[in-house]
């Protein structure tokens, strides 16, 4: 069985955009899957928010300031 965790993150980002205007704003609730064999969890973190910037936005440059995540609760059913 893999051993796994499922993350919420949240993160704060600075981009520039095509135009030269730069944002820095807080993006939150990004899904994470930490598979603990594989990378560290905050790799895991920092990739998912990377990877959901990256899928979502269009932009000239991109940095990710900070960022941390919460594990999802399971909820009984």
């Amino acid at each position: 069985m893999e051993r796994q965790t499922n993350i919420m993150v949240s993160a704060d980002i600075e981009m520039m955009f095509a135009s030269g205007t730069v944002e820095t704003f807080r993006l939150s609730d990004i899904p994470c899957t930490w598979v603990w064999d594989e990378s560290s969890r905050e790799a895991a973190e920092y990739w998912a928010a990377c990877d959901h910037v990256s899928n979502n936005y269009k932009f000239d440059w991109m940095s990710i300031k900070s960022w941390t995540g919460s594990p999802v609760k399971k909820e009984n059913v």
